[in-house]
């Protein structure tokens, strides 16, 4: 997986990746830190990482067995699963690399973000995107912040908060949460401000209800309709949002009858409202 990550690196820097990485300039995603989250690039190539891989001396089925390629249903030569996309390797508790995910260069992509499949080495319901780097600023006492996707997760990063997670291409589930809370107490699930953020909001907290300890809890951040955090930073600033992670008070819930509310106003002075679900200390 390492070796698959090093090529889609030297990938990007080559005239193939052009769009690519213009999208990336357009996200403000600066060189370094392109470097910092080793961003990639697939080309659209069939077999480009296949063969790179296999020059290297990998066999191929340990090259499917990675989720880096799929066989074809003729039982022809392995085809690589990541075409076309810029790639965000995934990572475990530890470092290592366990699989890849992938946003679409074609708009009219099927999937516009792509994640390596199940495999011995990567449980998408079980691991988080960025969990050791989150877990150690988390013990610093920075707040663990739960965002959407990879790009989510890298803008909240570098602009400070880098305790931020994110899910891997599916809904938060069991196994995800019980990660969250062993990196700290009161997960901030920050969700946008439109009718999919709201039901996301209240899967969570059915998910979340009947897994509920003493100490343990929740907040919410519904962002202003419209705005995702990289849009919200650049609107108000890394300080102002910084003040939006803390509580607004000790003690309100969302589980008895109140629902997460949106600001309604997509202005860039629109901030998000919290709520809390917990179970008192």
């Amino acid at each position: 997986m390492e070796e698959a990550v090093k090529w889609f690196r030297l990938q990007l820097k080559t005239s193939a990746a052009a769009e690519a990485r213009a999208y990336l300039e357009k996200r403000r995603m600066s060189p370094a830190a392109q470097e910092r989250w080793e961003i990639g690039f697939a080309p659209d190539q069939r077999q480009g990482l296949f063969h790179a891989l296999t020059q290297k001396g990998i066999a191929a089925d340990l090259i499917v067995a990675a989720g880096l390629c799929a066989k074809p249903d003729d039982g022809g030569a392995p085809y690589d699963r990541f075409r076309g996309r810029i790639i965000f390797p995934i990572r475990d508790a530890r470092g290592r690399a366990i699989s890849l995910g992938g946003r679409s260069m074609d708009p009219n992509a099927r999937a516009k973000y792509l994640n390596g499949p199940e495999t011995e080495l990567f449980d998408k319901g079980r691991n988080l995107f960025n969990h050791g780097p989150a877990r150690e600023a988390a013990g610093k006492g920075m707040p663990l912040i739960v965002a959407e996707g990879y790009m989510d997760v890298i803008a909240l990063s570098e602009a400070g908060f880098r305790a931020t997670v994110a899910p891997l291409g599916t809904a938060v589930t069991e196994d995800q949460l019980r990660l969250m809370w062993r990196i700290s107490d009161e997960p901030v699930i920050a969700l946008d401000g439109d009718t999919a953020g709201f039901r996301a909001a209240l899967r969570v907290i059915d998910l979340a209800l009947p897994l509920l300890e003493a100490g343990k809890g929740l907040r919410f951040a519904i962002l202003p309709q419209g705005l995702d955090p990289d849009d919200l930073i650049k609107a108000q600033g890394a300080g102002r949002c910084r003040r939006c992670w803390r509580p607004r008070s000790p003690w309100s819930t969302c589980c008895g009858g109140a629902k997460p509310r949106a600001a309604s106003s997509t202005a860039p002075n629109a901030r998000p409202r919290w709520t809390r679900c917990c179970v008192p200390r």
